[in-house]
């Protein structure tokens, strides 16, 4: 009797074998990636840990920036010319920018007049920073006739300071300041207020005065940019 070996055994079994293996394979990309993504997110906190570490040391901080409200313009307004220190301006006006400043860095300020970056004084502050090495630049552009773009910027030539601030008022035709923006930061060699939108100005011509200082080292100077007219 002749006996006749089946062979679906054997499709079964190599079939069986061969989704073993694609199992197999899968779980092991499965694992390789995931194993690729807890790598890149270390890497991501390691790199920030760093950034974060480094800009510790050099005793850094992201600037401030701050946009003046209507009260704030108020009050610069009433006290533009007044006889008070760099401290009582920051103090009344911009107590947002001394936010975990250090007592010796305010104690300086208190100690230091306030200069007021008007025409009249931008020689008496050019004399101060004279032989120092801090510029301050102001700007301004008529962007259209409903808005204004202006900022400034203060940088040393060299080093850094212990806090720097500067701070663009945009001033009308009245030489009243209509806006203002600032900005601040500790460990740094410069610092600007980037730019400002204005909107919806009266016709007439604007200009900016721009001011700012630095404290250990103490310097201080200002700008008075040109003027644009509206509309």
């Amino acid at each position: 009797m002749a006996f006749i070996e089946s062979t679906d055994w054997k499709h079964d079994s190599g079939a069986v074998m061969q989704n073993s293996n694609v199992l197999s394979g899968e779980k092991m990309r499965t694992g390789l990636n995931r194993q690729l993504v807890l790598l890149i997110a270390i890497s991501i906190l390691c790199i920030g840990a760093l950034s974060v570490v480094s800009a510790a040391e050099a005793g850094t901080s992201a600037p401030i920036i701050s946009h003046a409200t209507p009260e704030q313009i108020q009050l610069i307004n009433e006290l533009w010319g007044s006889d008070i220190t760099i401290g009582e301006y920051m103090e009344k006006v911009h107590p947002e920018h001394l936010v975990d400043v250090p007592d010796d860095v305010k104690k300086d300020m208190y100690q230091r007049k306030m200069h007021w970056p008007d025409e009249t004084d931008e020689k008496n502050i050019a004399g101060l920073s004279k032989l120092q090495s801090l510029t301050v630049t102001g700007r301004i552009q008529k962007y259209s006739s409903t808005r204004i773009i202006y900022g400034a910027g203060a940088t040393m030539s060299s080093g850094t300071a212990s806090y720097i601030y500067v701070e663009a008022f945009l001033v009308n035709a009245a030489d009243s300041q209509v806006d203002s923006t600032s900005a601040s930061t500790t460990g740094a060699g410069s610092v600007d207020t980037g730019d400002k939108m204005y909107f919806w100005p009266d016709n007439g011509s604007y200009h900016v005065h721009a001011w700012g200082y630095t404290i250990t080292p103490d310097l201080e100077d200002s700008d008075h940019t040109g003027s644009i007219t509206i509309p």
